[in-house]
């Protein structure tokens, strides 16, 4: 961004628009995955809610740009690759409620002039039925009202097969001010700054310099990336002076750690939340007897023990070490939880070479939408008043950052301010645990990174208390990737010390420690961006002390395979129907199966009754035996699930008809 269009942006007012988008025919937004007898899904949220990603409507924003105005008014919009990002930012349209999804298929004729369908092209897509609302935000600058106002206009259909009628849609914009933001009053002792920050769409921190097909997604918000969202939002809104001292040594920024739904509401300053450690183990499944496959066992919520407390040569179940993304969290000093942040997988479809003709498939793994992350920032008092005076706008919630892969938009819900906290009572007995909370960057004598951390190597650490003795419980080497916005290529990859390494120190030195662990100074290189942060603690936070691990049980099936195997057991007692008809023994044939699908879906109960009676010589066939049966325990299911058994049933019956006649 040049220097001109950073000093107009600064001096811009900004808006905050709102999309109210509703469908005027049924529509498929796509997501490129396929299930459950469906080749096509719709994209959905975390709480299962159709969804209309900010990267399709901007596609389809942009087309509409293109076609009404010049080349730069589209890049100042959308943006433009080599690094000239875009001013409006959308994000992604979610549905208010959760509608019941409808089915299309479709098939090609086998030629023009025949219309009998090709057997290996019948698709079915499932979509969002018309009349559903979906609803999201813009933030862009003033001067684009009138602009975006119009290409909303221009948009009258969305997701797949907007050629032929399907996914049309009615929209409503409006836009209002961004409301005037007032600096948040900062204490005289305070020393950091706590942010709760909330995805409002999905995030992508990748965690691999070399993407292939699958780009990885870091389970939280590294903080030299915190750094660099806030620092761009700075020095975009033309404060220099503090973009500089955010990204200098004096301020420190931690890791966003991804917060359990239970504290999404809580006030920063009662939350406690790191990595797990890795000595927090959990019990391997046992081997299953007979038929239990190893699936159907309870994996989610695992009981975790201190393994480094447990003598190896102790019987009892194997354990394993956590995961990756696992984190532990307490509030107001209660007891600790462990849980995952919730992360999907989408597909994408992008053009890594210019010119290239057709789109690669690829996939991306993101952080759901609304999950909410815990940052620490630590500074002297009168850098956080200026710092919290330039954020101001942010910290009000009037506006948003952006984060990770294609800037996904970010806003602070909730901001504290506190001092140094009081170390912890050194032990009788002179034994804690050292518990990285972030990645650590040690250099040896060679100026190598380390990967390991032995027991006379913390001596050459700055300000390292000599007195002191330390052995590895569980450590790790983490490969710490990066890239430079400026040169606008990825930064050589480092080696460093996996956060959750666990290390027991012993020594006359404990206190003088502590006192460091609470006052924010950290151990090893890169400290101001989050590196070298570290825990001191007289038991492992967790578990209680002394806990095993429990067997897991046999969780409860999952609703669709309850269907399927009562469907399964009806397809057993009516198997005839698979058979040919006759004059004799007439039977609904599969196309009158769908159609009952279809008027199912549509009408209900009388669907049912009318086919148990039927009138018409081309409905004779439901007057058979099994199939009136295969009716009569339809009626007695619960009305809210009738359609899932009837797809179900046909599902049977249309694997043993096509297994019969090939």
């Amino acid at each position: 961004m040049s220097a001109e269009t950073r000093s107009a942006a600064a001096t811009t007012a900004w808006h905050r628009g709102t999309i109210a988008l509703t469908l005027i025919e049924d529509a498929h937004p796509g997501s490129g995955a396929g299930g459950g007898g469906l080749d096509g899904l719709v994209a959905r949220d975390r709480h299962d809610r159709p969804v209309i990603w900010a990267s399709h409507l901007e596609g389809l924003l942009r087309d509409a740009a293109r076609r009404l105005y010049p080349d730069h008014l589209v890049n100042v919009l959308f943006g433009r690759a080599g690094g000239q990002r875009q001013r409006a930012v959308f994000s992604s349209l979610y549905a208010t409620e959760r509608p019941t999804a409808r089915v299309w298929r479709a098939t090609a004729r086998a030629s023009f002039d025949n219309r009998a369908p090709r057997a290996d092209t019948l698709r079915a897509h499932e979509h969002v039925p018309r009349g559903t609302v979906f609803t999201g935000e813009i933030e862009f600058p003033a001067d684009l009202v009138d602009t975006l106002d119009r290409l909303l206009k221009e948009l009258d259909a969305v997701g797949h097969g907007r050629a032929v009628g399907v996914g049309r849609v009615r929209i409503e914009f409006s836009a209002t001010p961004c409301a005037p933001a007032t600096a948040p009053d900062v204490p005289t002792a305070a020393t950091r700054m706590l942010l709760r920050l909330r995805a409002v769409d999905p995030l992508c921190i990748a965690a691999t310099a070399t993407p292939g097909n699958l780009i990885p997604t870091l389970a939280y918000l590294p903080g030299r990336t915190v750094a660099g969202a806030l620092a761009a939002w700075l020095v975009t809104n033309g404060h220099q002076a503090e973009a500089e001292a955010i990204m200098g040594p004096d301020v420190s920024i931690g890791d966003g750690l991804p917060l359990p739904e239970s504290a999404s509401g809580v006030s920063p300053d009662r939350v406690e939340v790191l990595p797990a450690p890795l000595t927090l183990m959990s019990a391997k499944p046992p081997g299953q007897a007979e038929s239990v496959p190893w699936w159907s066992t309870d994996s989610s919520v695992p009981e975790r023990c201190d393994g480094a407390a447990r003598p190896k040569a102790t019987a009892g179940p194997k354990l394993k070490r956590p995961e990756p993304d696992l984190h532990v969290a307490r509030v107001d000093g209660g007891k600790w939880s462990a849980y995952r942040p919730e992360t999907r997988i989408r597909l994408r479809n992008g053009r890594p070479i210019a010119g290239q003709p057709d789109p690669s498939l690829f996939a991306v793994e993101h952080i759901c939408e609304e999950t909410h992350f815990l940052v620490e920032v630590r500074a002297a008092c009168e850098t956080l008043r200026s710092l919290s005076a330039a954020l101001s706008p942010i910290l009000a919630r009037s506006r948003w950052i952006r984060v990770g892969r294609s800037g996904a938009p970010v806003e602070v819900a909730a901001v504290a301010f506190a001092g140094d906290q009081s170390p912890p009572p050194a032990p009788a007995d002179g034994d804690v645990l050292l518990i990285l909370t972030s990645d650590l960057l040690v250099r040896d004598d060679r100026l190598c990174w380390r990967t390991a951390m032995g027991t006379d190597d913390w001596a050459a650490l700055s300000g390292w208390p000599g007195s002191l003795t330390v052995s590895s419980l569980s450590q790790e080497e983490a490969r710490i990737h990066g890239f430079n916005a400026t040169s606008g290529m990825w930064r050589l990859p480092i080696a460093g010390i996996r956060r959750g390494s666990v290390y027991r120190v012993e020594g006359a030195g404990i206190a003088e420690l502590a006192r460091r662990a609470t006052a924010g100074e950290w151990l090893g290189e890169r400290t101001h961006e989050g590196f070298g942060r570290f825990r001191i603690d007289t038991s492992l936070p967790g578990v209680v002390k002394g806990a095993t691990p429990s067997e897991p049980g046999i969780v409860a099936d999952d609703p669709d395979d309850a269907v399927a195997r009562t469907t399964c057991s009806w397809f057993d007692t009516a198997r005839e129907l698979a058979g040919r008809s006759s004059a004799e023994h007439r039977r609904p044939s599969l196309s009158q199966w769908h159609d009952f699908i279809a008027d199912l879906e549509a009408r209900g109960e009388q669907a049912i009754a009318e086919r148990r009676e039927p009138t018409t010589a081309g409905a004779a066939g439901w007057r058979h035996r099994k199939a009136h049966e295969v009716l009569t325990r339809l009626v007695a299911t619960d009305p809210d699930e009738r359609v899932a058994f009837a797809r179900m049933f046909v599902r049977w019956l249309r694997a043993e008809i096509q297994g019969v006649r090939s």
